[in-house]
């Protein structure tokens, strides 16, 4: 069906098909196949960025064609991985976001279970960054 973003973590994946009328089968851009809600997923285009558009159920009367072969394919993600992103390459990555910013980045995601971010909204206990501007310029995303 395309790509499109999971608006929870950033994510660019692949839509593979739907589960039932609120999940989709998703697989991300290591290979790994997991089930997200059509409410967290947004149209991703390649060279545009993500688009309002929203992934509609599946109803039953809807034929697929179970021979075609997919089309799309995840495209090579340019944006940074907080969860395996250095402290440098953030401030280097992110306008408006300075190296002791980026320290706090870095000291939060370990302080966090399993070290890791889970969702980008996390970033906001980190003050004095204008954190839906960084969002929307979407240079950012968390991953395994």
């Amino acid at each position: 069906m395309g790509l499109f973003q999971n608006t929870k973590n950033g994510q660019i994946v692949e839509f593979i098909g739907h589960h039932d009328k609120d999940w989709a089968m998703v697989k991300n851009s290591t290979g790994v196949v997991q089930y997200i809600a059509l409410d967290d997923l947004v149209e991703y285009q390649v060279g545009v960025g993500r688009t309002d558009k929203k992934p509609q159920p599946q109803s039953a009367e809807t034929p697929k064609d179970e021979d075609a072969i997919p089309e799309t394919t995840i495209p090579i993600d340019t944006r940074l991985n907080l969860n395996a992103a250095s402290a440098e390459s953030i401030a280097k990555a992110v306008k408006g976001i300075g190296y002791a910013t980026a320290k706090k980045i870095i000291e939060l995601k370990m302080s966090l279970p399993g070290e890791k971010f889970q969702k980008l909204d996390q970033l906001r206990k980190i003050g004095r960054v204008d954190w839906d501007a960084v969002f929307k310029a979407d240079l950012i995303y968390v991953g395994p």
